[in-house]
């Protein structure tokens, strides 16, 4: 029986424990317009396979490129949900001057909830220098996000109702 109690538990823990993507398709994206804009590049990383998601943390490594007169400061990608909610992350801030350069940080608490697991990044730039056209580039490098699976309440109600029988089977020896 603890045997059994024991597998349960370390099965549930590994079940809805937390794990971590590293996102390395910011090589050679292109940092063009405003937040919003058409022509902006954005990718959906599905982390939960349909569950509800919270992204724990976001830590970064990038090599950022700015053409003049546009700055490093500038280069964003926003992360945020499919409704449009989230965080921005600016790697280069402060550094208001064109040329390249590398950034990494973190990891930086988000606690952003992903309803559908899906989690949103659109590359972006603060100010538009060349309208319909690249600002700057992520060169090369990646995102690292940590996050937690919700288990869904049908998991959790059959979770529940295992543990109860083993319980009650416990009971009667």
């Amino acid at each position: 029986m603890k045997k059994l109690l024991g597998l349960l538990a370390v099965t549930s823990a590994a079940s809805f424990g937390t794990a971590a993507v590293y996102f390395h398709a910011t090589v050679g994206i292109d940092s063009m317009d405003e937040y919003g804009d058409p022509d902006n590049v954005v990718h959906l990383v599905d982390l939960g396979g349909g569950n509800p998601v919270t992204v724990n943390s976001v830590a970064w490594d990038v090599d950022l490129f700015a053409d003049s007169p546009s700055y490093l400061s500038e280069i964003s990608v926003a992360i945020m949900h499919t409704g449009l909610s989230g965080f921005t992350l600016t790697p280069g801030t402060g550094d208001n001057f064109p040329g390249s350069d590398t950034y990494t940080g973190g990891p930086d608490a988000l606690g952003l909830v992903l309803p559908d697991g899906f989690l949103r990044l659109e590359f972006f730039e603060w100010y538009d220098d060349y309208i319909d056209d690249w600002d700057g580039v992520w060169e090369d490098g990646g995102l690292t996000f940590d996050y937690t699976v919700v288990p869904e309440p049908a998991s959790m109600i059959a979770l529940g109702a295992g543990f109860a029988a083993v319980m009650a089977r416990r009971r009667r020896k």
